[in-house]
């Protein structure tokens, strides 16, 4: 299990912020989860005040919710947000994947390989959160290595929240292993010299990833 334990010398409000916004984005609480003062205070040895203080600004960046009568707890997005998200995501990881194929940096190249290394790892332990810093980091890699300022940028302010679905679509059963195979597929693609291929194939991991989520959150929902 993640420890919250605060221990690093830094400030005890940037830490307790960092903290909590790792714990939520690691998966380790949930979409949905109830996130109880008097706990966050137990488990991350501070005062409420820090605590209160970091609930707000997650708040404010849509990792957290309040609902009356029941408290803070880590935001579950609506289906019909998610539905926005993943096709806003789909244009844009497809872009930065096909400019990341262009520059094809074999450093950049074998750090993906890396992480799809480690996720394949994870898996075998049958690990999700394992599986999902593997995946968060083979994504941020993509980001970074496109070359595109503006694109990074789009990214960047949409991490958050993609982060949190992949915490649910990465729950769908076998999702994961299937996650994994698309990944390898889209390096065999820039390995060929084919970044519209490498597009194409984000895309659709992209769209696979959608049906999975969608049907963790709407489990009447078909996932074909």
């Amino acid at each position: 299990m993640t420890s919250l334990l605060i221990t690093e010398n830094l400030t005890t409000r940037e830490l307790v912020l960092r903290k909590l916004r790792d714990a939520i984005l690691s998966g380790h609480f949930r979409p949905g989860q109830r996130l109880p003062e008097r706990e966050l205070v137990h488990q991350m040895g501070v005062s409420r005040t820090p605590i209160r203080e970091a609930l707000r600004k997650l708040e404010l960046e849509g990792l957290v919710t309040t609902i009356p009568y029941k408290g803070p707890v880590v935001t579950a997005p609506t289906l019909k947000d998610a539905q926005a998200l993943y096709e806003v995501r789909a244009s844009l990881e497809g872009l930065a994947i096909e400019l990341f194929a262009r520059r094809a940096d074999p450093e950049a190249v074998k750090r993906l390989h890396a992480q799809i290394a480690a996720a394949e790892q994870a898996w075998d332990r049958r690990s999700i959160p394992g599986v999902l810093a593997a995946n968060n980091a083979l994504h941020d890699e993509i980001a970074a290595g496109c070359g595109n300022v503006l694109l990074q940028q789009m990214l960047a302010n949409l991490r958050d929240r993609i982060v949190l679905l992949r915490v649910k679509s990465l729950s769908y059963p076998d999702r994961p292993r299937h996650s994994i195979a698309e990944h390898r597929a889209i390096l065999r693609q820039i390995a060929r010299g084919q970044a519209t291929g490498a597009r194409r194939l984000m895309e659709r991991h992209i769209i696979h990833a959608w049906r999975a989520a969608r049907a963790q959150l709407a489990p009447a929902a078909p996932v074909s």
